[in-house]
């Protein structure tokens, strides 16, 4: 039997408001402490196996930390934070990498970077996700949700999303002037057995 999983990683999450030069807004972002600093797991658990790791770059060239998230088989597993900003002009840097094994019309793995932007109340305006999917998967945009594909499994990337310019031009079902909070994630799923 395949098996059908997914595997998502970073190096390093910066998220900082226009005209601050050093001010990350999340707490551990670039995972120099253990994942209980700053960041939440999140797992929905059908079958299969999961599993958070913190260690040193896990093969990425850049001196420091990495974060990874393993699920395998039905459902999710996620290492996510939230934070308040002070609006939507914003930059987040992140590098990345993504791999997925397996996968059929009844069992897609998906490895996916999210960026979800909240209202002061916490309620999701809007989503950015970088994603990592095979051919059955049914994810599609909307006004409210982009999904930018990842041409390049399995190898580290440095990725930089203008927050203000990604709502303007990819999301116009958002209201810019509402994002009072903004959630990352990494995203590990598979959406069976």
């Amino acid at each position: 039997m395949k098996w059908k999983d997914t595997v998502t990683g970073a190096v390093l999450f910066v998220l900082v408001a226009a005209g601050v030069t050093n001010g990350n807004l999340l707490t551990n972002g670039d995972f120099e402490q253990p994942l209980t600093v700053g960041w939440e797991q999140d797992v929905s658990h059908v079958a299969g196996s999961h599993r958070f790791e913190r260690s040193d770059t896990l093969g990425q060239p850049t001196p420091g930390y990495a974060a990874k998230v393993f699920k395998q088989l039905a459902y999710h597993a996620a290492l996510g934070q939230q934070v308040e900003v002070p609006g939507a002009n914003l930059t987040l840097t992140f590098d990345a990498r993504m791999a997925i094994v397996g996968g059929s019309t009844t069992c897609w793995p998906t490895g996916a970077f999210i960026v979800s932007y909240l209202n002061a109340d916490g309620d999701e305006l809007g989503t950015t996700m970088f994603i990592l999917r095979d051919q059955y998967n049914t994810w599609r945009e909307s006004d409210t949700l982009k999904l930018h594909d990842i041409d390049l499994p399995s190898v580290w990337n440095s990725y930089e999303l203008d927050i203000a310019q990604e709502i303007a031009d990819n999301l116009p079902g958002v209201d810019p002037a509402a994002v009072r909070r903004i959630e990352v994630k990494l995203y590990s799923y598979v959406n069976g057995t």
